[in-house]
């Protein structure tokens, strides 16, 4: 990804009005993703029910690590693209974990469970792993290879071509 990119996101970390109760969305202006052509950052979360989620579980596998939160408006038109890319590749193993960004629980779980969302939703207690991804603002999303390599970000919900294209990297490599 080279360029600048225009990026409609839902706040900074650490900026004032972000968080829950605030769908204020911020305009950012960011560079290539820095972690493209990088291995994956490890993490090891518990979900909504408690289970514990390993990136590493998923190696051999496709991944889009998407941070997300149920406040966040340009999040909440990127769970339907992610529920149908996951329909569409289900037989290549694709699968999407959803790290949940300056969120409560209770918030999270009603918002996966309105949108029909059945990948795995990770807290992210102290904010560590968005941390290691760089998470600036979300939705921000990571294309992972079957090798647990960054091939492509997406700085809110992608563009049709922009998302065929980041799942053809991930799910043929």
């Amino acid at each position: 990804m080279a360029g600048a990119w225009l990026l409609a996101g839902c706040g900074m970390l650490g900026a004032a009005g972000t968080g829950p109760g605030s769908a204020q969305a911020s305009v950012i202006v960011v560079g290539a993703g820095g972690l493209d052509g990088q291995p994956a950052p490890a993490f090891h979360l518990a979900d909504l029910q408690g289970r514990t989620v390993d990136l590493s579980s998923f190696a051999g596998r496709p991944v889009i690590v998407n941070f997300w939160a149920s406040w966040c408006i340009p999040c909440q038109q990127e769970f339907p693209l992610y529920r149908q890319a996951l329909g569409q590749y289900a037989a290549q193993g694709l699968e999407v974990l959803g790290i949940i960004f300056n969120d409560t629980p209770d918030r999270a779980r009603a918002f996966m469970s309105r949108e029909g969302a059945t990948w795995p939703a990770l807290i992210d207690p102290d904010g560590a792993v968005a941390r290691a991804y760089r998470v600036a603002a979300i939705p921000t999303s990571y294309f992972v290879d079957r090798h647990g390599v960054i091939r492509a970000a997406s700085y809110g919900p992608p563009p049709a071509d922009a998302l065929a294209s980041y799942l053809r990297q991930i799910v043929g490599s």
